[in-house]
């Protein structure tokens, strides 16, 4: 089972990625966690990591794009 994690100190860059994905894949484990120890990123840019690979973009829109993407491409 995938497992993807939102650092609670980026929320408020990946709010809505993070409600959207819960929303859209039931069956993946979707949380938030405290420091994800991934600072750097973290202060830069909205990320999330999944099964421990960081995904990085420039906006949140982005980045859900590409988790979508990575989840679809699992998923099938």
């Amino acid at each position: 089972m995938r497992k993807v994690y939102f650092c609670k100190e980026n929320e408020f860059k990946t709010k809505k990625t993070y409600k959207t994905l819960k929303g859209k894949y039931p069956k993946v484990t979707i949380k938030r966690k405290g420091c994800l120890g991934k600072c750097k990123t973290c202060k830069s840019c909205p990320f999330s990591l999944v099964d421990g690979k960081v995904f990085s973009c420039e906006t949140g829109d982005e980045l859900y794009k590409k988790l979508n993407k990575q989840l679809n491409k699992i998923s099938v």
